[in-house]
Formats: structure tokens, sequence, C-alpha cells
């Protein structure tokens, strides 16, 4: 039996090919295939040259189209200010159609909606805002549904404006939103003789104050009046 010599290290078998020819071998197979499909090579390079200048084109029309929605609603606002109320609604309606799908949609919704209820036509109102406002997560949607909650109120719908006030006393973060929300509620239950509900919201509301606070004495005075007034 063969002897292993000290320091000898075991061969290993070499390669069949060295790298830089694999690398050679490699791009000489490419351009092999590039020339065979040249054709198809020039018109994969047309496509993506097409593509590119589509994005770029449509880059440039959507940036182009925020700024034209930006200055057309800057003038409807203007409009507010010099109380030409008749000439805003005209205005919006046509933003609306035009720059349906931009940033400033909603905040035109909301204008639109808030004029139609100064005017007293909540019908025109909840077209306008119930897209906006019927499911609130955003802060311009939760003011949607404070102006869609009172146009419930002006058509007769109270169900509806108080399902939509206890969604956004549900959904929202900010205190003030939640408590006029809550005595919106309370105020349509009490009005439909649900005495125990509307006192449970008074009651809920009352938990959301600090002990010191100011509100709690007109809570209290609410519920107090509520539970003291005589059954029908």
């Amino acid at each position: 039996m063969a002897k292993r010599r000290p320091g000898a290290h075991p061969t290993r078998p070499e390669s069949s090919q060295e790298p830089d020819d694999i690398f050679v071998a490699r791009v000489l197979h490419f351009g092999k295939w590039a020339s065979t499909n040249q054709q198809a090579l020039t018109f994969m390079g047309i496509v993506v040259v097409i593509a590119i200048a589509g994005l770029v084109y449509y880059w440039n029309y959507r940036q182009s189209l925020f700024e034209q929605a930006s200055q057309e609603l800057e003038l409807v606002h203007q409009s507010v200010a010099l109380q030409d109320r008749e000439g805003a609604r005209d205005d919006l309606v046509v933003f609306i159609d035009r720059f349906g799908g931009t940033p400033y949609e909603g905040e035109a919704r909301l204008l639109l909606g808030d004029l139609y209820l100064r005017d007293g036509s909540p019908q025109q109102a909840l077209a306008v805002l119930e897209p906006l406002g019927i499911s609130p997560r955003s802060p311009i949607e939760f003011q949607a549904a404070a102006l869609l909650g009172a146009a419930y109120e002006d058509e007769g719908r109270l169900s509806d404006a108080e399902a939509t006030y206890i969604a956004i006393a549900e959904r929202s973060d900010l205190n003030f939103q939640i408590r006029d929300a809550l005595t919106a509620a309370a105020r349509i239950r009490d009005a439909q003789g649900d005495a125990e509900g509307a006192v449970e919201l008074y009651e809920r509301l009352l938990e959301e104050l600090d002990p010191d606070s100011p509100q709690r004495g007109l809570y209290e005075m609410r519920i107090e009046e509520i539970v003291s007034a005589p059954s029908a």
C-alpha cells in the first residue's frame, strides 16, 4: 500500500474549461444568437423606447392636470369668498366632471356639498357627498361624513343620519369629531323617542370627558332631562 508523503496535497481534477474560456464561449454564443435574432431585438428595443416615452408623457400629463386642478379650485374658493355661491356651484360641478380622480376631487365634493346644504338642497348634497363620506377613513372623508349626516337629517332619513354619526365616532381619532358625532346621534335618538339609547350615548360622552371638563354639566343636564321627561 502506497504511503502518502508528508506535506503532499490531494490533486484535484483540472477543469475542462478555464473561467475565461467559459466567458468567451458565452459571449460568442450570445453574439451568434443576436445575429440570428436581430429583427426580434430591434423590435424589442422599439417597444422599450415606446414604453418609456409613454410613461414620461403620462407623468407629464398628470402633473399638468394636477396643476390645472389646483388653479381651478383656487378660483372657486375666491368665488365662495365673494359670496358668488351660484357661480361656485356651477364651477364645482364642471370641476368634478373634469378633474375627478385627482387629489383635489375630495375637496371639491366637500365644498359643493356644503354649498348645497346652505342653499337647502339636501338631495343634491347627498349625491355629491355619499361617494366621499359613506365610509370615512381619511380626514377629508370624516368632514364629508359629518355633512352627509346633516344632509340625511334634512331629508328626514334619521336612521341613516344616526348610522353615519356613529360611524364617525367609532372610526375617528379626533376627540372633537367623536364628541360632535355622538352628540348628534344622541339628539336623533331622543327625537325619535329612544330615550334609553340617547342616555347611553350621553353617558359614553361623559366617559370621554375629563372629570373637570365644563361640558360634563351640559351632558349631565341632558341626561336628567331625558330621564325625568314624562313617558308618552
